[in-house]
């Protein structure tokens, strides 16, 4: 009798020790980035972020935050820079075409706005990018822990035994 009370004894306390610990917290989503034609979109759990949420989301992460808010800077400015090239760009084609005689200089400037535009995109995309990558890792570290014990066989003076290393 004492044998099976000590023996269910034992088995319950290795059962309630098993699950002493939280092996599983709470997992934090990681943001997904797509870019489109219209301009970023990020995705959270299935559910779409504007930038506001974006930047609210990643308060928690000081980097990818920086990275983010560069990003959309830059992204904005680029924006702005293209549309003024465009613009720049326009109006001599404009005048060519109503037989006006053109001033290609404002071809050449807007010419340079829109190449400077166009690499500042990629500079916004590339911190945007950096950003949200940042994030998913930081908090895949956060919430990443496993535990993963290893066993070893013994074979000493004193016998056989089992072995665990945490």
């Amino acid at each position: 009798m004492k044998k099976h009370f000590l023996t269910i004894f034992l088995f319950c306390f290795a059962f309630c020790s098993c699950f002493a610990q939280n092996q599983d917290p709470t997992v934090e989503p990681e943001i997904e980035m797509k870019a489109g034609l219209l301009g970023y979109r990020f995705f959270k759990d299935g559910e779409r972020l504007n930038w506001k949420e974006l930047l609210d989301a990643t308060a928690s992460v000081e980097e990818a935050n920086l990275l983010i808010k560069k990003g959309k800077y830059q992204n904005t400015f680029s924006a702005i820079l293209a549309f003024t090239g465009g613009v720049l760009i326009g109006i001599p084609l404009g005048q060519q075409s109503a037989d006006r005689d053109p001033t290609w200089e404002l071809a050449y400037v807007g010419g340079a706005l829109g190449l400077s535009a166009f690499y500042l995109s990629f500079r916004a995309f590339n911190n945007i990018n950096k950003g949200v990558d940042s994030y998913n890792i930081a908090v895949a570290q956060k919430s990443s822990y496993r535990f993963q014990p290893e066993f070893f066989i013994l074979n000493n003076q004193n016998g056989f035994g089992l072995a665990m290393r945490f």
